[in-house]
């Protein structure tokens, strides 16, 4: 078999591997605008076509491949087959998760209603953020045990319960999941235990009212995510109540 076509058979093998584990993933809904193919002849045809776009832009032919195109154990990039509305068949990549634990985040919240942040450093844009612990799963982890899990990483202890708020879809255009958000009741000592990792990228932990946060939203100093998503959905359940005070609404 000649290197191209190893290299293509190798990635489709990573590819039905994954269909078959997590076939989720990979189900075409009544109507969906975009039909994953799961056909080789199609597959290879998308495969070909990108090959020759790629070559002609001077790009390497091999990020047109169809399958699973990089994987570590963060992260897994897929490029699936698809055949648009149109008739036409393209290509569309997916970063999926690499196992099926689930991912969470945790809006900590202690006994007097504040809200604990950390300062945390993220590589992707070299910018620090405030925002709320959250992380991958482990294989086979659910969201609670991801988010007690982190909550004792990040900031060094045990809530005393941890309650849903939602899902959460960070980014529906190549992202494929969903992460869990979490709201976790501290008890009062815990204010003295937090403590700020800096092996996790964080330098600073701290506690705001829940006016506080929406003041950060307010002056630009808090654009992550899914702190504000668990805000959002925390305030909605009447778990918290810093936009009504804001806003100079009832607080209920």
């Amino acid at each position: 078999m000649d290197p191209t076509a190893a290299r293509r058979a190798s990635r489709l093998a990573a590819y039905d591997e994954l269909r078959a584990h997590r076939p989720q993933l990979f189900v075409n809904p009544p109507g969906a605008a975009f039909e994953i193919l799961l056909d080789r002849g199609d597959q290879d045809h998308v495969a070909d076509q990108a090959a020759r776009q790629m070559r002609e832009r001077d790009i390497p032919e091999e990020y047109g491949d169809i399958g699973v195109v990089y994987q570590d154990p963060y992260v897994m990039l897929v490029r699936d087959a698809v055949r648009f509305r149109s008739g036409a068949r393209g290509a569309y990549v997916r970063l999926i998760k690499p196992n099926d634990g689930v991912a969470a985040a945790i809006l900590p919240v202690l006994p007097d209603g504040r809200i604990v942040l950390v300062k945390h450093f993220r590589h992707a844009d070299r910018r620090w953020h405030w925002e709320i612990p959250r992380g991958w799963g482990e294989p086979g982890a659910d969201g609670p045990r991801t988010a007690r899990r982190e909550l004792a990483e990040e900031l060094g202890v045990t809530p005393v319960e941890v309650v849903y708020l939602g899902r959460l879809s960070t980014d529906s255009g190549t992202g494929g999941g969903y992460d869990e958000l979490y709201l976790a009741r501290l008890d009062s000592g815990a204010e003295d235990a937090l403590v700020a990792d800096p092996g996790e990228g964080i330098d600073e932990v701290r506690a705001v009212p829940p006016d506080g946060l929406t003041q950060l939203l307010s002056d630009g100093e808090l654009v992550d995510s899914y702190t504000i998503a668990a805000f959002a959905l925390a305030t909605a359940h009447g778990l918290v109540d810093g936009f009504r005070r804001a806003l100079g609404g009832p607080t209920g």
